[in-house]
């Protein structure tokens, strides 16, 4: 993930979960241990959209929509490294070695219990991936993979046990898979109710 990532799930985060909606470009640089100049060159496209409004005080957030969709247009998700485990995803997510966080399906069946719909592949991150790997190999088989690690960043533990809910709609937006629409609008309307 890029340094400028970091601040829009920041962003997105402090709105949905503190309802924060000011900031200051200084003090956000300190957080996240980013320079000044990576913080305005994050802001630079969401000022340039009205997606956030600059002020000689600092900034605040005017439209998270923008923000959400800026961000999910831009991202890659790479898995480091991919398998295939002749098991369902649900025995492979209980398996997952300490420090995995999942994203796309499985935290949506993490955080909400019911996901949208059925679903048969598992995306985690890891800070070390071939931890996950060496957990699975013995159950490795030569098929299309099911199991997708990627390689976490530095910031991604400081959120918590859970992926933001910004960045798993992100990471939703950006699979390929048919039954990735349904979670796709699942999570934006989850986002939505917390806005109202």
């Amino acid at each position: 993930m890029k340094k400028i990532e970091f601040v829009w799930r920041h962003l997105l985060n402090e709105r949905l979960t503190h309802h924060q909606n000011s900031f200051r470009q200084q003090d956000l640089a300190h957080l996240l241990g980013l320079s000044s100049s990576t913080v305005n060159l994050a802001l630079r496209p969401l000022r340039a959209t009205g997606a956030v409004r600059i002020s000689k005080r600092g900034f605040e957030i005017a439209d998270l929509e923008k923000i959400l969709f800026h961000w999910a247009n831009h991202h890659q998700l790479v898995p480091q490294l991919h398998l295939h485990l002749p098991l369902p995803p649900q025995e492979i997510e209980g398996q997952l070695p300490d420090g995995s966080v999942t994203t796309a399906y499985s935290a949506v069946r993490e955080i909400f219990t019911e996901p949208p719909a059925d679903y048969d592949k598992v995306y985690c991150y890891h800070p070390q991936p071939e931890i996950v790997i060496a957990r699975f190999q013995t159950l490795t088989t030569p098929a299309p993979p099911n199991l997708f690690v990627l390689s976490s960043d530095p910031l991604l533990a400081g959120y918590g046990p859970q992926i933001t809910l910004g960045h798993l709609f992100v990471d939703l937006w950006n699979l390929p898979d048919w039954y990735a629409k349904d979670f796709v609008h699942f999570i934006k309307v989850k986002i939505d109710e917390l806005l109202s």
